[in-house]
């Protein structure tokens, strides 16, 4: 799997932890420059930033702050590392050194204001929610703390002004609407809970698995049960299979009503939680871990919270500490398997492939039956180019289909492309054809099943056409474009092989396989300079060994006339990427 980056992105003004990217630098960076005690402390500090790594930022933070203890931006950066890195001594010593410089810092209160909260000191707790002050974070965040608070102390007059302030928000997908829902049902008014849920469903919050949750059990203990199965069953269609949304659904089979959650600490928390996924869903990941850590702070017992910091890890890069946020989640927990499958992404993430394959084949001892690990230690061999062994765990995958259904085309694909790396093509062919059935003609089954026909000589018109079918589908996927310029080339016809790889060399630049067969199409059109041109670069773009082997020994002789024997095949590109 290719590694991911993401952008930094900062909302100080509508949330509680800003990216910790961002800070007020218009005149600092001068500033600390200047002060050569703090320099080299601020710059390491911003060059973490820049590479996620929120624990060594927040400790170059701490260092320049020896030299500038008073600075109220380095103070706020540190504390807002601190917390994505999940340290809440530190972010919370910070805070109050924050509040003695700047006494209206919102952040600091909110962080202030939770872990009171946490400790049970409400009166403490709503002081620094009303220090908050306006904006969105007094909109918005405020009220739903203060609501949670009231609940704990038994205040129902604040209580209430919590919920009317909460029922005008509109952020959030609809969060506010469902935390005002949740603290009516609690005090028996459930005709007006079921008016905010409607009202959060009408804001999109149907989509999002903590509003799911939440107003599922709502509907099922109303007796609403054909709704309640109509709304996991939209969820499910939407996104992958839930362990949370699954054990919802046999409840509802089984006839029993869940509880209400009536905690308030719980309650805030997964508010929190429910901040984080509207967040993540708009790539806002950063912010989305801030939010998390809060959420865990209160609960750190919450399986969902956890599994989600720990993805959120992943998904900035910090695949070491994803994994063991992972293997955090209790063996009985409902997420336990899907945390192990992810835990052993994690470690592959990080170049430990052995250590990942091994938790796999560890969970396979216990569940030999389970698909999804097979799948998933398929995928690893797969990435490995252990192809054999990967073959062996999607077929076991396969048996256990008791009825085809048009999502289990990706098993079917992957098996086959094992079976054709393998010299397979009679059994792989039957596997490509019908995952390109179940898909309805998915572009990266007609990528591969044309190329591998025409590379094997065989219907050389059909898989043309359907190579140029799955680029006019994604026009700007620069492996199929590759794939259509490189079946121009076997077939001989170089100029317009050439174009078309130009055109995917432009898509990708930097890929080896690509600048690889651009310097063929060259070579072939007697421009040998600019082919040996190509086939430099793509050497600098860290080809495989077998490639890195082909393309010196092109470098020395060239290429020789077209062979009438076609010549060993590439993989088909685009591939291995699903």
């Amino acid at each position: 799997m290719t590694k991911r980056h993401y952008l930094l992105i900062g909302l100080a003004a509508i949330c509680v932890i800003v990216a910790i990217g961002v800070v007020q630098i218009s005149q600092k960076v001068e500033e600390i420059i200047a002060d050569q005690g703090a320099a080299g402390a601020y710059l390491a500090a911003r060059q973490a930033v820049l590479l996620n790594d929120a624990d060594a930022a927040g400790d170059y933070w701490e260092r320049a702050l020896a030299a500038r203890p008073e600075d109220d931006e380095l103070l706020q950066s540190a504390m807002q590392a601190q917390v994505l890195a999940g340290d809440f001594n530190v972010a919370l010593k910070l805070a109050r050194r924050l509040i003695s410089v700047t006494p209206q810092n919102q952040q600091a209160h909110t962080l202030l204001s939770v872990d009171a909260f946490k400790r049970a000191q409400f009166d403490v707790a709503l002081e620094h929610v009303d220090a908050i002050g306006g904006g969105p974070l007094g909109s918005v965040l405020a009220p739903n703390m203060e609501l949670w608070i009231a609940l704990a102390r038994d205040d129902e007059e604040r209580g209430a002004a919590a919920v009317k302030k909460l029922t005008r928000a509109s952020l959030f997908a609809g969060v506010p609407l469902v935390q005002a829902a949740r603290a009516l049902e609690i005090n028996g008014n459930s005709k007006a809970a079921a008016t905010h849920y409607a009202e959060a469903v009408r804001a999109g919050a149907a989509r999002y698995l903590y509003f799911v949750l939440s107003y599922g059990a709502f509907l099922e203990r109303q007796n609403e049960t054909e709704r309640a199965a109509k709304l996991y069953e939209f969820y499910h269609g939407a996104h992958l299979e839930h362990a949370h949304v699954s054990a919802a659904q046999a409840r509802l089979g089984r006839g029993e009503k869940p509880p209400i959650e009536a905690d308030p600490m719980a309650a805030m928390a997964e508010a929190f939680a429910a901040i984080a996924e509207a967040m993540q869903n708009e790539s806002r990941f950063d912010l989305a871990l801030g939010y998390l850590r809060l959420a865990q702070h209160l609960d750190g017992d919450n399986e969902l919270i956890a599994f989600s910091v720990a993805q959120l890890l992943g998904a900035r890069d910090r695949f070491v500490d994803a994994a063991e946020q992972f293997s955090t989640i209790d063996k009985g927990g409902l997420l336990y398997r899907d945390a192990q499958i992810q835990r052993a992404q994690m470690l592959f993430e990080a170049g430990a492939a052995e250590a990942a394959i091994a938790v796999l084949n560890q969970q396979l001892r216990l569940h030999p039956n389970d698909r999804d690990l097979l799948v998933s230690l398929g995928d690893l061999y797969r990435s490995e180019l252990r192809f054999a062994e990967a073959e062996n765990s999607y077929d076991a995958a396969v048996a256990l289909i008791e009825k085809e259904r048009p999502r289990d085309w990706h098993l079917y694909f992957v098996r086959g492309m094992m079976r054709e790396r393998l010299g397979d093509w009679d059994m792989a062919e039957i596997d490509l054809q019908r995952a390109r059935k179940l898909s309805n003609n998915e572009p990266h089954v007609l990528n591969y099943l044309g190329y591998s026909w025409i590379d094997k000589g065989m219907y050389l018109d059909e898989g043309l056409k359907i190579i140029k079918q799955a680029v006019n589908e994604q026009p700007k996927n620069g492996s199929f474009v590759d794939s259509l310029g490189w079946a121009h080339y076997r077939l001989g016809n170089y100029a317009t092989a050439l174009k078309v790889l130009e055109r995917a060399s432009q898509l990708e630049p930097t890929d080896p396989v690509i600048t690889d067969h651009l310097g063929d199409a060259l070579w072939r059109m007697k421009r040998e300079v600019e082919a040996r041109y190509q086939w430099r670069k793509a050497l600098a773009f860290e080809p495989t060994d077998e490639d890195r082997a082909k393309i010196e020994r092109k470098l020395l002789t060239g290429l020789g006339a077209p062979e009438k024997k076609k010549p060993e095949a590439h993989m088909p590109r685009g591939g291995t990427a699903i």
